[in-house]
């Protein structure tokens, strides 16, 4: 059982989560976390000094999310092929919020491409663990080099089409892009499935 400050603890960074993804992170003050949070800013700030303090739990937290996330598609899969599709599944279903705030790890690493390397190299590892299970998954019918570039070439197609879905607000994109995915897939592990 969490105790209150855990709680509070937990509240701040799903909230900041939330509102980083929403409007970004350099926009959001600890301000508007705490308002957010029905919370005083000094609230905010005993928890995490810092902002880049805050941003850095807030990285965790969906690193340890995606962790979960991939542990259940593993053990929920009978084969490499259904579980690739669970990906591309999980970009489809999120069709919406991608035309409305883009990718939750692409928007985040974008913004801090230009603004802090450091974190950026932090948040990367969103992308690690995804590209690391899918290319472990591809592994099981490729060998190693061509199994990476798969990996590589899934994650490029579900980016390109968060970022054009966001850029035109139109989800209808990703939905098309999805099915062109699961197409692609369906080729590349036709002797698998």
């Amino acid at each position: 059982m969490m105790t209150k400050g855990q709680k509070a603890r937990k509240e701040i960074v799903d909230t900041a989560s939330s509102l980083f993804y929403q409007a970004g992170y350099g926009v959001t003050s600890y301000q508007e976390v705490a308002q957010a949070c029905n919370l005083q800013k000094t609230n905010i700030q005993y928890h995490f000094k810092h902002k880049p303090d805050l941003l850095s739990a807030v990285i965790d937290q969906r690193i340890d999310e995606i962790r979960l996330l991939l542990e259940g598609w593993s053990l929920a899969c009978d084969t490499p092929y259904n579980c690739i599709e669970k990906f591309i599944l999980m970009i489809e279903g999120n069709a919406e919020n991608l035309s409305l705030y883009g990718c939750p790890m692409g928007t985040l690493t974008d913004e801090l491409g230009k603004s802090d390397p450091a974190l950026q190299k932090e948040a990367q590892k969103m992308f690690d663990l995804y590209l690391r299970w899918l290319e472990a998954r591809f592994r099981a019918i490729y060998p190693p080099k061509e199994a990476k570039e798969y990996a590589q070439q899934l994650m490029v197609m579900a980016q390109g089409a968060s970022v054009l879905s966001h850029v035109y607000g139109d989800p209808k994109i990703v939905i098309k892009h999805a099915k062109i995915m699961k197409d692609w897939l369906a080729t590349v592990c036709e002797t698998a499935r």
